[in-house]
């Protein structure tokens, strides 16, 4: 037994030493005010190699320091300006948030333990090339490169959370790519945090505007039982707002509990019967189905019950719209669309009089 431990006291020893010898290198590199081309080479080879040795807390906070300025030094090669075409070069999406996410590892350690190995210099790194760092954060979103400037700007709030902007930034750029789930995580992040603040602690769009756009992705993506509630936490913010109330009274249509949404639909129109929109947007919405109700009759052209069943369940449907398209018309008769949709109905319940007249 005695060989055993003292092969693993040898073993741990040797690995000790190694990573010693990997943070002078890296130390080394990382303190030449001349660093070159080749210099780099080595300070990723190292730290790919002590990635695979580190084991004590220090060191692999060490570990966390040196990759979090590897884009910093990589850059420092070019001089105390470098041009924007080489900040960009280096300052790529994944090393911005490879730095913040190792720098962050450093504070968090260092401010745990109490002991500041590195924090001062990561401070004084961050006068100088934060504003770089940002710079090339903002240049995504103007290269309209919506997803990886999100990822970023998350990173950043990640790695200072009284920085409300950061989070805005990133949920607004992932709406603007398109990745709606994330946009969504976003804002209800933004939404936990509150809007009572100061300085950095504060978000530019209102309680209300989140609200609306949690909703609306609640909707869009047709999670109606969500979309419901969140319709209902916009409508209580803001009574007044009938649009909401006219969508929170959609999802119930959606879900097929056509009681409770004519109920609220007629509440809505109720305040505000002369509006023009209201009545024609509540039109359309009870025409969501024509296009798979004529694929449908399409497809059973040669089935005459199946047809017959068909047609008339659609003219039930345009019968049940057509006095809210009337009524848009008679509100609001320049509404090209309003008019085409009109005609239509009259067209499919044989009313051809009626239809002659819409010009």
């Amino acid at each position: 037994m005695k060989k055993i431990f003292f092969s693993i006291a040898i073993l741990i020893s040797a690995t000790t030493f190694a990573q010693k010898d990997e943070l002078k290198v890296l130390k080394k590199i990382a303190t030449n005010d001349k660093i070159q081309s080749e210099d780099i080479v080595n300070y990723e080879t190292t730290i790919s190699k002590l990635e695979t040795i580190v084991t004590t807390p220090e060191d692999k906070n060490s570990l966390a320091f040196y990759k979090g300025i590897k884009a910093i030094k990589e850059l420092s090669q070019f001089g105390f300006q470098p041009s924007k075409e080489q900040v960009a070069k280096i300052f790529t999406p994944q090393n911005i948030i490879t730095s913040l996410v190792e720098l962050k590892k450093v504070f968090d350690y260092e401010t745990k333990s109490g002991k500041k190995v590195y924090t001062d210099e990561i401070e004084k790194l961050l006068i100088l090339y934060k504003p770089m760092l940002i710079d090339a954060s903002f240049s995504l979103n103007e290269a309209k490169r919506y997803k990886e400037a999100s990822e970023v700007f998350y990173a950043w709030f990640q790695f200072d959370s009284l920085n409300y902007m950061y989070l805005e930034n990133a949920a607004v750029l992932a709406q603007l790519a398109e990745d709606f789930l994330t946009s969504e995580k976003y804002y209800k992040e933004i939404q936990k945090l509150g809007f009572e603040g100061t300085g950095t602690q504060v978000f530019k769009s209102s309680k209300k505007d989140v609200a609306n756009i949690i909703a609306s992705f609640s909707f869009y993506r047709k999670d109606y039982e969500q979309a419901k509630k969140d319709y209902a936490y916009l409508v209580s913010l803001d009574p007044s707002d009938l649009q909401s109330q006219v969508n929170e009274a959609n999802c119930y249509y959606y879900l097929n509990d056509l009681t409770t949404y004519k109920a609220k639909i007629s509440a809505v129109l109720a305040k505000d019967s002369n509006n023009a929109t209201l009545q024609f947007n509540v039109g359309y919405l009870m025409l969501s189905d024509d296009a798979k109700l004529v694929e449908e009759i399409n497809a059973n052209l040669k089935n005459d019950k199946k047809y017959n069943e068909l047609t008339a369940k659609r003219k039930e449907m345009f019968k049940n719209a057509m006095p809210y398209f009337e009524k848009s018309y008679q509100l609001d008769a320049s509404n090209a669309d309003c008019k085409a949709i009109l005609k239509t109905c009259y067209e499919i319940l044989g009313m051809k009089d009626k239809a002659t007249l819409i010009k």
